[in-house]
């Protein structure tokens, strides 16, 4: 849309002032930004082992993104002036004069802008061809071929950590029995144990063993002081009430997953009454973990949005005292953490007795500071290299017989032998290796100069950026775009999808919408392990990135994303122009203190407030290129009028906030495609939202949500997903026929006031059948039944859905029979009906169709049973069947006086749920045929006295 706004705009302007060469300086900028996209993708193969190639595709990438940020910028103003002069005409077909002279100057200004962008890229093109020509990197085509979506190793495997997993749960001070059973935490988490894995464990009667000779047990490593017997024990000498533990590793050799285990495993919570997990990362933030660690114990209520660090901690010092033994977890502890330890762990020191803090780490440094006297450094090392090479080659060939690939198998070995026995890489090498079981394939990986390149001791960043190297050109955006969020982050499917789409990262495809296009793009980062399902939501759309995993998009994307944690000059140097997309991490106080900031914010593409927003901040127009901004639990009640000005703005976060408020212009954001209110104080609409044509997702707490069903014009917003309620009228623009083009209509739909409707053709004007993604309708006339009205039976007839609709409800309809479209040909996918308040309906039946076919009752692949073709019927007429209608509740329909022809086996094969409630006239069901419901559990039949 916007681009027809800019052709409106040049066509017009040029047709006045002769200015022919514009549009052919725009097509050929843009055209060039395609081969600039793939010239920056190749020299990613080169960038760290030459510096000057480095400084290019750095050059390149800033030089790229100022092109697509001044191809937006026209687009939007071009959007703007159209919308702002057909409000101005009515017509929208003519320029008014004032406008005319906006288009001269806006026409003129444009050329030279886009001539100076084209020369600064074609430079930049240029030079970097000549570089990747020199180092050979002009012809790289690494394979894009797609793995399979359904991953051989869907879910995480545990291989050869029994011993470590039982002696570190023992050091914690939890007795394990000769006959201790794992698998209940097993089955908890949904990640089974390795055959493999299980025989270094489990001795010959099922008694625990020892760790075995050839596993490099964490316990083996080091053995705790005064230890004696089995490995790994710590004694009981516990000079402080609560002791500390750490596991230390390399990145990505499973210390995060181990202690997962240990918090989760149901012997562990039953001995310790309080458990709390906290994500240090890389900035050890004292404020942030006290705060977890408070709001985990159970006590009065305490407000620590506002506490001094002093405050905090006296505060934890007082739940000390009355908490029960507590184990703390402390993941992902960097060396940074070192210089804050004592103070941080001075409240903790006179918790309950026997209380333990498990602490994971990379750094020896940061072991030997933490743990406590009593306890040794847990070190955790890569898997012993026979178990590695079996998973290794588990993750490799899939589902394919190793032995049919002797000569990949040499391969592999010699590749395993560079992933220091870690888990991570290679589940992610893996799964890139299977792509293509061809010499040539792994013999280029295998030979990747990236093994050569320098890189701490057993470090497997190397095989981690293969994995990326490998990824499709568009999917790559994507996932470096992420490394702006702090580590730990978690993922909610749709809203990163949605982000993608606004930031412009998602390539049209066909028909497809771009969301469906990004979610195969973020399923493509999960086949690849490079997103895995965040374990605190097990059953939610919601990801994580390993933390390794995060450092290797930032070693990707080190001048384009940051992420803020404190003032230090180290981010602030890094607070370059060159930075795109930003997360800041510091408290409100701290926000205060940001003024040199300012001069950095104009190329910025996405801002997010990480902690809640409590100052107002003046600096938000220079954010001139800002497309996300996210201001989540932001405390302000109105929102800065300086946001008014951001032009580019695609998507504006305000959920869990405190605004109430918006300023008067904000509905000038005519780019905005998603605007996020979820559990705001919003409480109304202001009936300009009409003029975001582009908005996609308006998601706004119950109370907005009610005001914006009644808001007038809600048509001129063709591409909104999801709308839970429409209430009809009769005046102009809250028709009915404001529907028509809502064609992206998504997931539930409430219409109300349908007694406002006068006639069948006035409810077609909705259109519904063609709303193929809506799954939930409710069609609400009234909230009791009234009178017979013979007008609303072409009403429902005009309402026919998509055939895809899986749930109808119909609420106050006044007619006496239901539409011809209520068939099973027209509704195959209707899981559940209910019917309320149809005071004058009185028969429910199926339309029946001539012919003999024999139906073929089987089960489907959810479980239930499918009917194909047709019921043989006894007078020779045979009838469809509802075959995936589970739900039947019919509640308060009068005059409904039989079921006979609906409510059989014959019809409803499927069906596991029947409510039959206040149907005064309700004679006759045909019982004799319930047993035939072989799927029904549950029947109520309340009121209905006329039944027998």
């Amino acid at each position: 849309m916007a681009m027809e706004a800019l052709e409106w705009l040049y066509s017009a302007a040029t047709s006045i002032y002769g200015e022919s060469q514009l549009n052919t300086e725009l097509d050929r900028l843009r055209a060039t930004l395609p081969k600039a996209r793939l010239l920056i993708s190749r020299s990613e193969w080169g960038v760290f082992k030459n510096k000057e190639l480095a400084k290019l595709h750095s050059r390149l990438k800033d030089t790229t993104y100022d092109a697509e940020d001044l191809l937006r910028e026209l687009d939007d103003e071009a959007l703007r002036l159209r919308i702002e002069d057909a409000e101005r005409s009515r017509a929208g077909k003519l320029l008014s004069s004032s406008l005319n002279n906006i288009a001269r100057v806006f026409v003129r200004r444009s050329k030279a802008r886009i001539q100076e962008a084209q020369a600064k890229l074609d430079t930049a093109v240029s030079q970097i061809e000549g570089m990747l020509s020199l180092m050979g990197l002009m012809s790289v085509e690494p394979s894009q071929i797609m793995p399979e979506t359904s991953s051989v190793i869907s879910a995480s495997e545990v291989v050869g950590r029994d011993g470590e997993r039982d002696a570190l749960i023992e050091m914690l001070g939890v007795t394990l029995g000769c006959e201790a059973q794992r698998d209940p935490v097993i089955e908890l988490l949904g990640v089974p144990l390795l055959a493999g894995a299980r025989r270094h464990a489990v001795c010959n009667k099922g008694k625990r063993a020892a760790t075995s000779n050839d596993v490099t047990s964490t316990s083996r490593a080091k053995q705790p002081r005064g230890s004696s017997g089995r490995p790994g024990v710590a004694a009981t000498n516990i000079t402080d009430n609560v002791s500390v533990i750490s596991i230390v590793g390399i990145g990505g050799v499973g210390k995060t997953t181990l202690a997962q285990f240990i918090y989760n495993d149901p012997r562990v919570k039953c001995h310790f009454g309080v458990m709390t997990w906290v994500c240090v990362s890389d900035f050890f933030d004292k404020r942030r973990i006290i705060k977890e660690i408070i709001e985990s114990i159970p006590g009065k209520k305490f407000d620590t949005s506002s506490c001094s660090l002093d405050a905090l901690q006296v505060e934890l010092m007082e739940r000390m005292k009355v908490c029960q033994r507590f184990l703390l977890v402390l993941d992902d502890i960097w060396p940074n953490a070192n210089a804050y330890w004592e103070a941080f762990y001075a409240p903790l020191r006179y918790g309950p007795e026997r209380s333990m803090i498990l602490v994971t780490t990379r750094s020896s440094v940061v072991a030997s500071c933490v743990t406590t006297s009593n306890c040794e450094p847990v070190q955790l090392k890569g898997l012993p290299t026979d178990i590695f090479w079996g998973f290794f080659r588990k993750c490799a060939f899939g589902r394919n017989d190793p032995e049919s690939y002797p000569h990949l198998q040499d391969i592999g070995q010699s590749i395993s032998k560079k992933l220091c026995g870690s888990p991570l890489a290679a589940k992610t090498l893996g799964r890139l290796l299977n792509m293509s079981l061809t010499e040539q394939h792994w013999r280029t990986i295998q030979k990747s100069e990236l093994w050569e390149l320098q890189h701490e001791e057993n470090e497997i960043l190397p095989a981690l950026q293969l994995s990326y190297l490998y990824l499709p050109e568009e999917v790559k955006r994507c996932f470096v775009f992420c490394s702006m969020f702090p580590k730990d982050y978690s993922f909610e499917r749709d809203v990163i999808v949605d982000i993608w789409v606004a930031e412009g990262f998602v390539a049209p495809r066909g028909s497809m919408r771009p969301e469906d296009v990004g979610i195969e793009y973020l399923q493509e980062l999960r086949n690849r392990f490079l997103f895995q399902t965040d374990p605190k939501f097990p059953n939610k759309t919601r990801y994580v990135m390993h933390d390794l995993i995060h450092d290797m998009a930032m070693s990707f994307s080190m001048d384009e994303c940051l992420v803020m944690q404190d003032l230090r000059n180290q981010h602030m140097s890094r607070m370059q122009n060159t930075v795109r997309h930003m997360s800041i991490e510091v408290d409100t106080q701290s926000l205060t203190r940001m003024g040199d900031i300012q001069q950095h914010l104009t190329k910025l593409h996405s801002l997010r407030f990480g902690t809640g927003l409590g100052v107002e901040i003046t600096w938000f127009n220079q954010l001139s290129n800002i497309q996300f901004l996210s201001l989540e639990g932001c405390k302000l009640v109105k929102l800065p009028e300086s946001i008014c000005e951001l032009k580019s703005l695609r998507y504006l976060d305000i959920s869990y906030s405190s605004v109430q408020e918006f300023p008067e212009k904000l509905w000038c954001l005519y780019s905005l495609q998603v605007f996020d209110a979820t559990s705001s104080s919003l409480t109304t609409i202001h009936q300009d939202v009409t003029k975001l044509i582009n908005l996609r997702q308006l998601a706004l707490p119950a109370e907005a949500s009610r005001a914006l069903s009644k808001v007038p014009g809600l048509g001129n917003l063709p591409c909104l997903r999801y709308l839970s309620e429409f209430t009809a009228a009769k005046e102009n623009w809250r028709r009915i026929g404001e529907l028509k083009f809502m064609n992206q209509l998504n997931g539930r739909l409430s219409i109300k006031s349908l007694s406002n409707v006068d006639s069948e053709e006035e409810a077609a004007e909705a259109r519904l059948v063609e709303k193929q993604y809506l799954k939930e309708l409710v069609l609400h006339w009234r909230e009791f039944a009234g009178c017979l009205r013979h007008s609303e039976n072409g009403v429902l007839e005009g309402l026919r859905p998509h055939s895809r609709i899986e749930r109808l409800k119909v609420h106050g309809f006044g007619g006496d029979m239901f539409p011809s479209w209520f068939k099973p040909e027209e509704l195959p996918t209707l899981r559940s009906l209910e019917l309320v308040h149809c005071g004058s309906l009185k028969s429910l039946s199926i339309p029946c169709l001539v012919g003999g076919t024999q139906t073929d009752l089987s089960a489907g692949d959810d479980g239930t049973q499918n009917a194909s073709n047709s019921i043989n019927c006894s007078n020779g007429v045979a009838s469809f069947s509802f075959a995936r209608l589970t739900t039947l509740r019919v509640y308060r329909c009068y005059k409904l006086t039989n079921l006979e022809q609906f409510l059989t086996p014959e019809k409803l094969p499927s069906i596991q749920s029947i409510t039959l409630e206040q149907c005064n006239d309700l004679a006759s069901i045909p019982c004799h045929s319930f047993v035939g419901f072989v799927c029904l559990r549950d029947l109520k039949i309340i009121v209905c006295p006329h039944l027998r």
